[in-house]
């Protein structure tokens, strides 16, 4: 059975140019109710070291990783069984790396494609020269505590609807770029990566879930959808026909309440997304929804719309698509 589990993908720690010791980062995730990180210090692995099967046990599950950190873009490796290097990396050789480090049994991810680039903060914008998009697993869509309150984030989507709207299969991540502990008594804006994973949370499983593409981010709220086409119930990361369908989708609105119900946040629609359009739209009213769909050729995603402090509407999460093709 696959259940959906709430973890951070992108984090610092003393290894690079974080505050957090490995201990601390831990302790502060396994507060924030998140189920597994990523650990992705910049250029160093050595973090790792001190990751142990009790400190596994006493505070969340850790998926090994490296946060590529070039003159050219970020990029998220996660799982790799041996060193891959990225000292040499060019823009025009990125293929490569990326090919090597799937070699190597690892999951890559695109840090905050839109950052500022050079020359306030070389390096940050993504500037390699991809064409082999297949090689790449997800997008990190949302970057940092409130993923509003940053232009970088507003200009990934579009680029990654312009991505799937070309037929590339990519799944999408939330990422803090956590670096130390927050201020005693606050609680930031905190989003989550959603990995939809079957049976235990492993390595394997959690790096299985997000080449699937069975990953969603939210603000809050947790999101199931299934699809019903024919005798056939489809999920995230899964490909179904063009023609009727059947969408339902649920709101949870209890999971780790406690921390983003401090920002007031509330679910008011809930939205259809096909290919980059809207395709259809509801408002929330606390029932699961469903909707009977044609569905074109492309991709379609599930959006949740709403408040949250003094913002009045804002997007509060989304899915992963379900891939609409005509042979599977």
């Amino acid at each position: 059975m696959i259940r959906y589990r709430p973890f951070e993908l992108h984090c610092h720690t003393r290894h690079s140019d974080g505050q957090f010791t490995v201990k601390g980062l831990m302790e502060s995730a396994a507060d924030y109710g998140y189920e597994g990180i990523a650990l992705t210090d910049h250029n160093t692995t050595s973090a790792l070291l001190e990751v142990t099967p009790a400190l596994e046990r006493q505070t969340c599950a850790v998926i090994p990783g490296i946060e590529w950190t070039t003159f050219y873009g970020h990029l998220l490796v996660l799982g790799c069984h041996r060193f891959v290097d990225w000292r040499f990396v060019e823009p025009d050789t990125i293929d490569q790396a990326l090919a090597e480090i799937k070699e190597a049994g690892g999951a890559t991810g695109i840090a905050h494609p839109w950052e500022i680039g050079a020359p306030l903060m070389c390096g940050c914008k993504w500037e390699f020269h991809v064409t082999r998009w297949d090689l790449v697993d997800y997008i990190e869509l949302w970057s940092n505590d409130n993923p509003h309150s940053h232009s970088k984030n507003a200009l990934a989507l579009p680029w990654y609807d312009a991505l799937l709207n070309q037929g590339y299969h990519l799944a999408v991540s939330a990422g803090r770029d956590w670096h130390g502990p927050d201020q005693p008594g606050k609680v930031p804006l905190l989003t989550a990566t959603y990995l939809g994973i079957e049976g235990s949370i492993t390595v394997e499983s959690a790096l299985d879930s997000i080449r699937a593409g069975r990953t969603y981010v939210s603000m809050g709220p947790t999101i199931a959808v299934s699809l019903q086409q024919n005798s056939q119930k489809l999920g995230l990361g899964e490909t179904a026909m063009p023609g009727s369908a059947v969408i339902s989708v649920s709101v949870g609105e209890t999971q780790r309440r406690d921390i983003w119900g401090r920002h007031r946040i509330h679910v008011e629609q809930i939205r259809l997304v096909c290919n980059g359009q809207v395709l259809d739209e509801r408002p929330y009213q606390g029932d699961a929804e469903i909707f009977s769909s044609i569905l074109t050729q492309g991709w379609l995603r599930v959006e949740l719309w709403g408040s949250y402090a003094e913002v009045q509407s804002g997007l509060l999460g989304l899915t992963s698509p379900i891939y609409v093709e005509e042979s599977r």
